[in-house]
């Protein structure tokens, strides 16, 4: 499970004291964090994408008070989960006007910390919880792992093929592989990622898909067919 975090903090003491608190909650958790960090307002919000599954926003800032933040925030992405971090518990109040979430009071203690985090994590739908982000040349874009039927390499980027489209973004198969390492994929060459759930058969070093056949390479054919086989009997059981 991977959680895409935003960070809006001025104050270097406070980000260096939200990043150690969010490696030791990825870590005592099992949880993957993409932690993205802005020092104002403006910095989070200029070229906004709805990318990210919670922001926590501190109100006092320079430039833009994280109120104000807050409401332009809400026009870009109705759906995220707010939490804000003040001083100043009045401060707080305001926040229901914008669907906050909650507020944690500074300084911020980890067990304040973690306790608020898990409730806005179980807040999430299941499909943020379970999407993968990508970058592609037209912006993010969220991709449930079901929908994906397998990834590819070209040149210095990976291509997903899925059942809406395909989306193409910079990178590596290992990248890929490593986001999805949760669910049912695995290599048939170097080139393929495959999700099993689209296998429909295999014909000697071929694995024949919904809507494609790929080739499975000599060396990837023993732990390609033990995975098939144990996708198989656990979809059955």
């Amino acid at each position: 499970m991977e959680i895409r975090i935003a960070l809006c903090e001025d104050e270097t003491q406070a980000i260096e004291t939200f990043q150690e608190q969010i490696r030791r909650y990825a870590a005592e958790n099992n949880l993957g964090v993409q932690l993205s960090v802005y020092t104002n307002p403006i910095q989070l919000l200029e070229n906004y994408t709805p990318c990210h599954d919670i922001v926590y926003m501190d109100i006092r800032m320079p430039h833009m008070d994280g109120m104000e933040a807050a409401h332009r925030l809400r026009e870009l992405d109705p759906n995220v989960v707010l939490i804000f971090l003040t001083s100043l518990t009045q401060y707080a109040i305001e926040g229901y006007s914008v669907q906050a979430f909650d507020y944690i009071v500074k300084p911020v203690n980890y067990y304040d910390f973690a306790l608020k985090l898990s409730r806005a994590i179980r807040r999430l739908p299941e499909s943020a919880q379970s999407r993968i982000m990508v970058n592609t040349d037209h912006g993010w874009k969220g991709l449930l792992p079901g929908d994906i039927r397998y990834v590819e390499t070209d040149e210095h980027h990976i291509v997903y093929h899925t059942l809406h489209g395909d989306y193409r973004q910079y990178g590596t198969l290992k990248d890929a592989e490593q986001k999805l390492s949760d669910y049912s994929f695995t290599r048939c060459n170097q080139c393929y990622l495959v999700n099993l759930k689209y296998v429909q058969s295999v014909k000697g070093y071929t694995a024949v898909l919904d809507n494609c056949s790929l080739d499975i390479s000599h060396p990837k054919k023993k732990a390609f067919m033990n995975r098939y086989q144990q996708y198989l009997t656990k979809e059955r059981s």
